[in-house]
C-alpha cells in the first residue's frame, strides 16, 4: 500500500482514526484486491468505528470501473469471521448441538439463536474458533485444534460486504452431566456487552428453531450431508 494517493477520508474522521483504518487488515486487504482485480480510480473512507483496540466496520465508497464499465461501489468492511458447530455426543442421548442466544440490533431481534461465532481480529481462523468457544460456551467444554473440521468458507453478503465466514464442526464425546451443565449458561465477554444464554437442543431440531442466520442453517445441512456419505 505505497500509494495510497487515491484516499481520501471523511471531514469527521480524524488523523489518529485514519491510520488506524489504512493499518486494519480487512482494509488492506479489500484495498489490494480492488487494486488487482478493477480500475480504482477512488476510495472515499465514508465513516470508521473502533471497538477497544481492534478496529471494526470501516464505511468506503469505491470509484471504480470493471471493463471499462463503473461498478456499484459502497461497502461495509468488517473482516472475516468463524462459527463451529458442535456435536455433542452422549450414551443414551440422541447427538444435539449448542446454540447462542443473543440480541442483535441489526436485525432488531433481542432473542437470536445461532452456532457460537466471532470476528478473526487478524488471527487465524482456527485459533479464533477456540477462543470464541471459550468465550461464548465456556472453558469446561474441552476443545482442541485437532477437534475441528473445516466444512467451508464462503461470503455472507457480498452485495454490501466483505465480510467471508469459515464454517467448521467439532464432534465431542461427553457425559450428561456436562450436557445438562451447558443448557441454560449465561456467558459472553462483559467488556463488549456480550449478554449470551446456552440452549442445548437436539441437533436434528436445528430447522425448526424458527429464522436464523445463514451460517447456522449452512453448517447444519453441509454436516449432514458429510455425515450421510460417511455413513
Amino acid at each position: 500500500m505505497d500509494d495510497m494517493d487515491n484516499i481520501s477520508f471523511a471531514s469527521g474522521i480524524d488523523a489518529e482514526l485514519r491510520a488506524r483504518v489504512l493499518a486494519a487488515p480487512h482494509f488492506r486487504r479489500w484495498y489490494d484486491g480492488m487494486r488487482a482485480r478493477f480500475t480504482l480510480r477512488h476510495v472515499l473512507v465514508r465513516d470508521a468505528t473502533t471497538f477497544g483496540t481492534r478496529m471494526g466496520f470501516i464505511l468506503v465508497e469505491a470509484d471504480a470501473l470493471h471493463d471499462g464499465q463503473p461498478v456499484p461501489g459502497l461497502a461495509l468492511l468488517r473482516g472475516d469471521s468463524v462459527s463451529v458447530l458442535l456435536v455433542l455426543k452422549c450414551p443414551g442421548h440422541p447427538d444435539r448441538t449448542i446454540l447462542t442466544r443473543e440480541a442483535r440490533v441489526p436485525v432488531a431481534r433481542p432473542d437470536l439463536l445461532a452456532l457460537p461465532a466471532g470476528m478473526l481480529d487478524g488471527g487465524r481462523f482456527v485459533s479464533t474458533a477456540l477462543r470464541e468457544l471459550s468465550e461464548e460456551v465456556g472453558a469446561d467444554l474441552q476443545v482442541c485444534e485437532r477437534d475441528l473440521t473445516e466444512l467451508t468458507h464462503v461470503w455472507l453478503s457480498p452485495g454490501g460486504c466483505d465480510e467471508a465466514i469459515g464454517l467448521y464442526y467439532a464432534e465431542l464425546h461427553i457425559d450428561e452431566s456436562l450436557a445438562r451443565s451447558l443448557a441454560g449458561r449465561q456467558t459472553g465477554l462483559a467488556s463488549e456487552h456480550e449478554h449470551i444464554r446456552l440452549r442445548v437442543i437436539d441437533l436434528a431440531d436445528v430447522p425448526g428453531i424458527g429464522m436464523t442466520d445463514a451460517k447456522t442453517l449452512l453448517s447444519w445441512h453441509m454436516y449432514q450431508a458429510r455425515h450421510h456419505q460417511e455413513h
